[in-house]
C-alpha cells in the first residue's frame, strides 16, 4: 500500500471518528445516553487505524491503555461515579487516539468535563433566580446528570484533528537550501 493510499485512508477514518463523535455528543445531551452502535463504530474505527498504523508497539500501547481505562471506569461505574455509556466511548475514543497524544487528550477532557460540570450547576441553581419560576420548574424536570460524553467527544475531536496525519500534506513550506 502507497503512502498517499495508507494517509487517506488515515484522514478518512479520522473524519469518521469526528462525525461519530460529534452525533454520540448530541445523543448524550439529548437522551443522556450513548448508544452502543456509535461506540461500537468508533472503536471499530480505531482498531482499523491500528492495524494500518502496521506498529505493534502503538498497538499494544493503545489496547494496554484502553484496558486500563475500562477497568478503571468499571470501578467508577460500580460506585455510581459514572455512567456505563460514558465509560464505553472514553474505551472507544482511546482506541482512535493515537497513544503519544493520550495525555494531552485526558488533558482537555478533564477541562472540558469540569466546564461541562460548571455549566449544568450554573444552568440548575442560578439560571431560574434569573428567569423566574417558570424556567425553574421547567429546568427543575431536566435529570440532574452530566452528559460527560459531551467533554469525551469534544477532547477527543480536538486531538484528533491537532493530530499531523491529517494536516501533513496540507502546507507545503519552502525548502532553504
Amino acid at each position: 500500500m502507497s503512502l498517499d493510499t495508507l494517509v487517506l485512508l488515515q484522514k478518512a477514518i479520522a473524519f469518521a471518528a469526528i462525525a461519530l463523535l460529534l452525533i454520540a455528543a448530541y445523543s448524550d445531551i439529548r437522551t443522556l445516553k450513548i448508544p452502543n452502535t456509535l461506540v461500537l463504530a468508533i472503536a471499530v474505527l480505531g482498531i482499523i487505524r491500528l492495524i494500518l498504523l502496521n506498529d505493534s508497539i502503538a498497538a499494544i500501547f493503545a489496547i494496554g491503555f484502553a484496558a486500563l481505562v475500562f477497568l478503571i471506569g468499571f470501578v467508577l461505574f460500580l460506585r455510581g461515579i459514572v455512567g456505563a455509556g460514558d465509560v464505553k466511548l472514553l474505551v472507544a475514543t482511546v482506541l482512535v487516539i493515537r497513544y503519544p497524544d493520550l495525555l494531552t487528550f485526558l488533558i482537555r477532557m478533564s477541562i472540558f468535563g469540569a466546564l461541562l460540570s460548571v455549566g449544568v450547576i450554573v444552568l440548575r441553581s442560578y439560571v431560574p433566580l434569573l428567569l423566574g419560576p417558570r424556567v425553574g420548574s421547567f429546568l427543575s424536570t431536566i435529570p440532574r446528570s452530566v452528559p460527560y460524553g459531551v467533554a469525551i467527544a469534544a477532547a477527543g475531536i480536538i486531538t484528533i484533528l491537532l493530530q499531523p496525519v491529517l494536516f501533513r500534506y496540507v502546507v507545503a513550506l519552502p525548502s532553504f537550501q
